[in-house]
C-alpha cells in the first residue's frame, strides 16, 4: 500500500466533508538542544513522497529546518478519525517556483511577507497588536497588492517522507488500525503496530 496515495485520498475526502483540518498540518521541530516546538501550517501540496510548505526565511521554523533540525508533522482528519505522523528529510524549494506561487497567496499573507522583509523578522517582539495593525496599514497604503513582487526572504520547504505512521480510529469494533510505513528509497514497506 502506498501511504502517500492514501493520504491524498483522505485529504480529498476531508475536503468534501469540509473538515477544518483538510489543508493544514501540525509541524513539530526540535532544535540542536532537543527543545521541541509545534506550529500549525497550511499544507500546500502533496506529490510523490514530498509535502510542500511555504514560509519565510526570517521565521524560526525555517532557521531550524535549514540548520538540520529534526521534524515531524501530524495530519489529523477529524471527519474520518484518522491521523498520520510523517517524518523524513528537508529540502528547500526552488526560489523561482516559490516566487511564482507567491502571486497566488492571499493579500494578508503578502503584506506579512513585506513586513518580514523590511520591518521585522517573523516571531520577533513588537510593542502591541495596535502597532502591528498600523504597520500593516502603512504597507497596504504603500503597496498595491496587484503590483507587489515576492520579497527575497519568501521560501518553501519540501518535506520528504521516509516514515509515515497511520492511526485509524474509525473502527466499529474499537480496535484501532495502526500501521507504520517506511521508504527505502525505492518502495514503501508496512508493518502493523499494536495501537
Amino acid at each position: 500500500m502506498d501511504p502517500i496515495a492514501r493520504i491524498k485520498n483522505d485529504r480529498a475526502e476531508a475536503r468534501k466533508l469540509e473538515d477544518p483540518n483538510a489543508d493544514i498540518c501540525f509541524l513539530a521541530l526540535a532544535d540542536a538542544e532537543g527543545q521541541p516546538s509545534v506550529r500549525t501550517l497550511v499544507l500546500r501540496d502533496i506529490s510523490n513522497n514530498s509535502f510542500t510548505l511555504f514560509m519565510n526565511q526570517s521565521s524560526p521554523k525555517w532557521k531550524l529546518l535549514n540548520a538540520g533540525g529534526r521534524w515531524e508533522f501530524l495530519l489529523w482528519y477529524q471527519s474520518m478519525q484518522r491521523q498520520y505522523r510523517v517524518s523524513g528529510t528537508f529540502a528547500p524549494l526552488d526560489s523561482d517556483f516559490v516566487r511564482q506561487n507567491w502571486r497566488r497567496r492571499p493579500a494578508g499573507s503578502k503584506y506579512l511577507d513585506i513586513l518580514y522583509e523590511f520591518t521585522a523578522d517573523q516571531s520577533s517582539a513588537i510593542e502591541s497588536r495596535e502597532h502591528l495593525v498600523r504597520e500593516i496599514t502603512r504597507i497596504r497604503n504603500e503597496h498595491s497588492v496587484d503590483d507587489m513582487e515576492a520579497p527575497q526572504k519568501v521560501a518553501g520547504a519540501e518535506l520528504i517522507a521516509t516514515r509515515i505512521e497511520m492511526l485509524d480510529l474509525n473502527r466499529e469494533d474499537r480496535i484501532h488500525d495502526r500501521q507504520v510505513f517506511t521508504f527505502d528509497g525505492k518502495r514503501w514497506s508496512s508493518q502493523t503496530l499494536i495501537p
